[in-house]
């Protein structure tokens, strides 16, 4: 599936690669983008639909950023049109490994929201309207992008987020079953509002049912990874049943003889210094 993908730059070292469907969707979300715009709306639009995803890309850019920083090196930045994967060689497992690079994703959208929301208003002031409402509508975009990622559920930021925090309580494995079943509750939830919408609300979508369907398999196929490696890491079974049943065990040792209380004993030679000695003797001595 991935495997059609042009790398279209690299940075720092990350190839950054495009699904060739993004290239396809990509007039189709300048048209709809465009209805925000009244003078050059296509010019407007397609400047969006760009704009788009390349905070897409700095938001997984942010991820990879820390992951590196934390020594798990980036095999390159996917865009799809459901959105952006930041693909690591290896996955964190120690907890505060995995917050730290889940939370980067998000902060750098919520920081391009800021960032476009002021310009945007500080246009606005200025009476330039076409250019304000472009960083508006991007600002609120990278907003919605932040919140959305947050949700606690795999395989978005706020699942991985959610995992770091129980991983320490629950266990990596639990953690991740919690995560992916709450994955799975979102896929089916946005595939429903996908399918039907919300009525004077949110219209249906097909792009929110794809989107469903990835989050659904991702957070089965997520499961099903972090299962394998805490097997791999314990014995098999009839090893573990070998060693609990047929080791060698150690004898129990003897249980020692009780004192008898009539019995009186001889304080030792450093205790004997000032003090009176009685010695026992046999009945029939004189």
């Amino acid at each position: 599936m991935f495997s059609s993908a042009y790398q279209i730059a690299r940075v720092r070292g990350i190839p950054i690669r495009v699904h060739f469907t993004l290239i396809i969707l990509l007039p189709f979300l300048a048209y709809n983008f465009a209805d925000a715009f009244t003078s050059s709306p296509l010019l407007w639009g397609l400047l969006a639909a760009v704009v788009l995803f390349a905070s897409v890309a700095l938001h997984e850019f942010g991820h990879s950023l820390v992951a590196i920083a934390k020594g798990f090196p980036v095999r390159d930045i996917l865009l799809l049109p459901i959105g952006g994967i930041a693909q690591l060689v290896r996955i964190p497992e120690k907890p505060r490994d995995e917050f730290a690079v889940a939370i980067a994703g998000p902060l750098v959208s919520l920081a391009l929201f800021g960032g476009l929301f002021a310009l945007g208003y500080g246009e606005t002031l200025l009476g330039s309207r076409e250019f304000a409402d472009f960083c508006l509508l991007l600002g609120y975009i990278n907003l919605s992008l932040c919140l959305f990622n947050l949700l606690p559920a795999f395989p978005m930021d706020g699942g991985r987020i959610l995992r770091a925090l129980l991983t320490r309580r629950k266990g990596r494995l639990e953690a991740t079953r919690i995560a992916a079943k709450l994955g799975k509750i979102c896929a089916l939830l946005f595939g429903l509002v996908g399918l039907f919408g919300l009525p004077g609300v949110v219209p249906s979508n097909l792009m929110l049912v794809i989107i469903a369907v990835f989050i659904y398999i991702s957070a089965a196929s997520e499961y099903r990874q972090v299962l394998m490696q805490e097997m791999s890491h314990r014995p098999p079974p009839i090893f573990q049943w070998f060693w609990s049943n047929m080791r060698p065990r150690r004898p129990a040792p003897p249980p020692s003889e009780p004192l008898d209380n009539n019995v009186t004993v001889s304080p030792p030679p450093w205790q004997r210094r000032g003090s009176t000695r009685t010695d026992l003797k046999p009945d029939d001595e004189p």
